[in-house]
């Protein structure tokens, strides 16, 4: 009997004290969850830049005193747009703007053919396409126009992409690669400006 009530006793003062450890742990947790509550997107303490039990604070640093305010200004990643949420963050590249360009044209190509060969396949392309200039004429040029520069920009595209796959690399030391930025910005620009330029006189025909 004696032997059982110590077991019961202990098994109770073991029950007691997992107790307590959860409560503390939970306590802890929420405790640590109100510290580091995200602001702006990060997890940056609140009691960050002044002066509390767990920092000296950084107004020695010229912290400003609305910081914790600017900080919830602070652009979510990625940040595209600046504090104001207006000016652009990164100015874009040229290559950048060749890339996404040549996706779009793609994607334009992807879709505008397959259009064309459904109206081929169920009705009279021609004679749509007589239909349309004959009643809207106004439309001819843009329309040539934004056809031959997709058609152009993706072909020709197609032809530095062929040429940097299987042109010289080289590595750090070697700038003469077709991949390096100022030969990158040369060929983009010079994609844009024949892209153009073709597409113009296309339109013309």
């Amino acid at each position: 009997m004696l032997r059982q009530s110590s077991q019961r006793i202990l098994l109770q003062l073991l029950r007691n004290q997992a107790a307590s450890s959860l409560q503390g742990a939970g306590a802890q947790a929420a405790t640590n969850a109100q510290q580091f509550r995200g602001i702006g997107g990060d997890k940056i303490p609140e009691y960050w830049g002044r002066p509390s039990a767990y920092t000296e604070g950084t107004n020695f640093l010229g912290t400003p005193k609305n910081h914790l305010e600017l900080i919830n200004k602070r652009p979510l990643a990625p940040d595209v747009l600046e504090m104001d949420g207006k000016t652009p963050h990164y100015k874009m590249p040229w290559g950048a703007l060749s890339s996404i360009t040549n996706r779009v044209t793609g994607v334009a190509l992807s879709v505008g053919f397959t259009g064309a060969g459904y109206i081929a396949l169920t009705g009279n392309l021609p004679g749509l396409v007589q239909s349309i200039a004959a009643t809207h004429p106004i439309l001819l040029f843009p329309v040539k126009f934004a056809i031959s520069y997709t058609l152009i920009y993706h072909y020709l595209g197609a032809l530095r992409h062929f040429a940097w796959d299987h042109g010289k690399i080289g590595n750090q030391a070697d700038k003469t690669s077709l991949l390096e930025l100022p030969q990158v910005e040369l060929s983009s620009k010079a994609l844009f400006g024949a892209s153009g330029a073709l597409a113009l006189i296309a339109a013309f025909m």
